[in-house]
């Protein structure tokens, strides 16, 4: 009888520590990745050319589309450099933005890239309204996205 006593323990013990981390509802957080599309007009920069107009898309899951910070940078071979314009993406993940002409380059270049990165993001998926029933804790890992658009071609001055 002891023995009946003694296998049942352990059985309830080994059931308990199978069922209590199911009971806890811990997922584990999933890694979002995605693409960043970017187009620039006009493609050809001369002396003329004030500002460029770059638009795109974060393409990803509906929850890491809205609300990221997209940053631009000019590329000129190693060269990188950062701008201050940033843009934010809407609900359809589409953002748009006014930026500056790339600057003279030493020695000059016939063209550049315009870099679009979109920071990396934490979202947690769930119902904040009270009386309905809560999710378990869905965490979603929005990766940081980069994207580079066509070749801006960089007309040279015009001589005199």
């Amino acid at each position: 009888m002891k023995k009946l006593i003694s296998a049942c323990a352990v059985c309830a013990v080994s059931v308990g520590l199978v069922a209590v981390p199911n009971a806890l509802g811990t997922k584990s957080v999933k890694q979002v990745g995605g693409t960043i599309s970017v187009s620039v007009t006009p493609t050809t920069v001369d002396a003329t050319t004030a500002t460029l107009a770059a638009s795109g898309s974060v393409a990803s899951n509906s929850g890491c589309k809205k609300d990221r910070t997209v940053h631009f940078a000019y590329v000129d071979g190693a060269t990188v450099t950062p701008l201050v314009e940033t843009a934010s993406t809407k609900g359809n993940g589409s953002y748009s933005a006014t930026l500056p002409r790339p600057a003279a380059t030493n020695p000059p270049t016939s063209s550049v890239v315009l870099r679009a990165t979109v920071d990396p993001l934490t979202r947690k998926v769930g119902s904040k309204k009270k009386g309905k029933k809560h999710k378990k804790g869905r965490v979603f890992n929005c990766l940081q996205l980069t994207g580079d658009s066509a070749p801006i071609a960089i007309a040279p001055a015009p001589t005199v």
